[in-house]
């Protein structure tokens, strides 16, 4: 691979996203996306499925890529994807602590909300974008400056290089 990719998954029930509030860093003690690395032989959707199972414990099959995106401090280049769990899907044993960090379902209205500090700045635009069914093969170029966003572009057609 020429650049590093990575995934960022959202698995929505109802009105609810699930998130993880990492352990580590990058953006560690802040509510994500689950997700992570490529990693050598394997297709960025491959790697999306295999990130949900491994912070998780969720199986997907199906599993729909909505948007890329890069940003300012390297050469990354980031897929989003975004999967519906089954309506039957339990969700009472949450919040759950994993290894990654904490794991829980949280709703668009929560993550909206301007007094929310706890949640990283780019996961609150894709998930807007995403509830809202505004996002279909976007592209969204991130400005950081020390883990604060600056600056959001977003342009219509994926960017896969």
């Amino acid at each position: 691979m020429d650049r590093e990719h990575l995934s960022l998954c959202f698995l929505k029930k109802d009105d609810s996203f699930l998130l993880i509030n990492r352990n580590n860093p990058p953006f560690m003690g802040q509510w994500n996306a689950v997700g992570g690395h490529q990693i050598e032989g394997e297709t960025i959707k491959e790697c999306a499925i295999r990130e949900i199972y491994e912070e998780t414990n969720i199986v997907i099959n199906e599993i729909e890529l909505v948007a890329t995106f890069t940003w300012n401090y390297d050469d990354g280049l980031g897929f989003i994807f975004i999967a519906d769990l089954d309506k039957d899907y339990d969700t009472s044993n949450y919040p759950r602590k994993t290894d990654e960090g904490v794991l829980d379902f949280k709703t668009i209205e929560w993550i909206n909300n301007p007094k929310n500090t706890g949640i990283i700045d780019d996961i609150r635009v894709f998930l807007l974008d995403i509830y809202n069914k505004k996002v279909k093969d976007v592209h969204y170029h991130l400005i950081y400056d020390n883990n604060k966003l600056l600056s959001v572009t977003k342009k219509d057609g994926l960017l896969v290089k």
